[in-house]
């Protein structure tokens, strides 16, 4: 069906709005005599107030009652664990993310969303939102309500300076490819006399540059450097080498300096939570002329990809499965048009999020509620929905986190010039055989 938190956010959260991860449990609803009451697991406060306030605002009638914990992504495996092995605290309902989605549904953990009483379609969500959420069996075993497809923003200032345009369309001509991505990089920095570059750092292109790999990470006990993987060593090297990025690392201060900067950094790989918790919170103002606030514009870029999103998954051994199922029905809309297109209209537009649902996002793409200040009034579900439509997650694996993460680390030591790529390559493959011994690494 949908799809569920994701780690893009939680780090923004925690780096942007510097909200502390804390373990708190809270009732929504009012109290009713005889109501069951479930426990929801969350990544974060924010999640956790978007729950309650979404409850509490729509005055819904429920069966059931609701403690709503948030959970720091990074412990949650292990106080999953923990609670099953005590037998008590065990969440009912659980968010899952790209990150771990594919480790639980493969499990004996989740519940097939049949058993709660869902009859999910998911064929009225864009295609990579239920491939994550679906086991090797064809069974739905999570639910969600937001994607997060990625895009390309770029400064539209620099871009008409350096590029003679600031049309959306224009520059997307120009970057619509990685070869026109590296040969507008190259123009940028050569018209402005090496003072502006195309990224604050190599991370920005991983993401979307990987997203087009047909290979996994890990595919039979085996860890795959696959010829797409080898081919973004040699695509970095190349931009590094060349001075055409720096060398921030993603969400570092350097980075988010680069957003309020006047010359520095010609564009941000985005989306939609990313241009709401990061950009806007980092461009120096509030307004057009303040900052960079106003002078940014949305466009696919070279690549279709995506930051991942949020799903809700029910414990197999659930009591409550029932209530497990109306809460995450009417939370997610997943059986309830009508309460997705009222989310979307009424909570997406504040939130940043993107709704999974193909059909809601047909209905209110062009929306002006959608039209944004900080992008000179372009409107940003659009472009969201543009991108949401090549995305595939039908790739992934438990181990992509881990091992994606030491690659990043050593792509950035290569860009930074501290490894040749082969050095790179080499201590990446060592640390991958280190941290997963079970693996096969050539």
């Amino acid at each position: 069906m949908i799809f569920g938190g994701n780690k893009f956010l939680r780090r923004i959260i925690s780096l942007v709005l510097s909200a502390a991860m804390v373990i708190s449990m809270s009732a929504v609803l009012s109290s009713c005599g005889g109501k069951r009451r479930i426990t929801v697991w969350v990544y974060s406060e924010e999640y956790r107030r978007e729950l309650e306030d979404f409850l509490k605002t729509n005055s819904y009638d429920l069966s059931f009652e609701a403690g709503i914990r948030a959970v720091n992504s990074s412990d949650f495996a292990d106080e999953l664990q923990k609670a099953i092995d005590n037998g008590e605290q065990i969440p009912d309902v659980f968010m899952l993310s790209p990150d771990n989605i594919k480790k639980y549904i493969e499990s004996d953990l989740t519940a097939d969303v049949s058993e709660l009483g869902l009859e999910v379609t998911i064929e009225r969500y864009f295609p990579y939102v239920a491939e994550a959420a679906t086991d090797s069996g064809g069974h739905v075993k999570a639910v969600g309500w937001q994607a997060d497809p990625g895009i390309f923003m770029y400064r539209r200032s620099m871009a008409k300076a350096y590029l003679g345009t600031d049309n959306p369309d224009e520059i997307q001509a120009m970057i619509s490819s990685w070869d026109g991505f590296y040969n507008t990089a190259v123009k940028v920095s050569e018209v402005s006399d090496g003072k502006t570059r195309m990224l604050a750092g190599q991370e920005d292109m991983l993401r979307p540059f990987l997203a087009a790999d047909t290979q996994p990470w890990v595919r039979d006990g085996k860890l795959v450097f696959s010829p797409r993987k080898q081919a973004y060593v040699e695509y970095m090297q190349k931009m590094a080498s060349a001075h055409l990025i720096y060398t921030a690392e993603q969400w570092s201060e350097a980075w988010l300096k680069g957003i309020s900067d006047t010359q520095s950094v010609f564009g941000y790989f985005s989306s939609g939570i990313c241009m709401l918790y990061v950009m806007k919170k980092a461009c120096g103002g509030k307004m057009k002329g303040e900052g960079s606030y106003g002078d940014w514009a949305v466009v696919p870029g070279p690549a279709d990809y995506c930051w991942g999103g949020s799903w809700f998954a029910a414990y197999s051994g659930s009591k409550n499965k029932e209530e497990a199922g109306d809460f995450i029905s009417l939370f997610t809309g997943c059986t309830d048009d009508e309460t997705l297109l009222d989310r979307s209209i009424r909570y997406f537009r504040t939130t940043g999020e993107f709704a999974a649902n193909s059909q809601i996002v047909s209905q209110v793409r062009y929306d002006p509620q959608f039209e944004d200040s900080f992008i000179d009034g372009q409107n940003y579900y659009q472009q969201l929905s543009v991108a949401a439509k090549g995305i595939s997650m039908n790739n992934m694996t438990e181990y992509d986190s881990d091992i994606g993460g030491i690659f990043k680390t050593y792509m950035n030591q290569c860009a930074g010039g501290l490894k040749t790529a082969d050095q790179a390559v080499s201590d990446f493959r060592k640390s991958v055989s280190v941290a997963f011994p079970e693996l096969s690494v050539d």
